[in-house]
């Protein structure tokens, strides 16, 4: 997973701002929460994208960074 396209381009939020987010909205009795502008556009096309194309994307974000041969 570390080696994970995701990861290794530094496309993750911040995780001291998702802990924020998840705190306040436990403060606020929010039993569900998601952080940041990106998540949110991917849960609002993941409504409406079939699960075989949510799949492929993320196989594609999850695949090994392929190192260059030297």
């Amino acid at each position: 997973m570390l080696d994970s396209k995701i990861v290794q381009e530094g496309e993750l939020s911040d995780p001291a701002i998702v802990a924020k987010d998840g705190y306040d909205a436990l403060l606020a009795g929010k039993d569900m929460v998601v952080s940041g502008f990106k998540n949110k556009v991917q849960v609002a096309m993941g409504n409406i994208t079939p699960d075989s194309i949510q799949a492929a994307q993320m196989e594609k974000v999850q695949e090994p960074v392929q190192e260059k041969e030297k």
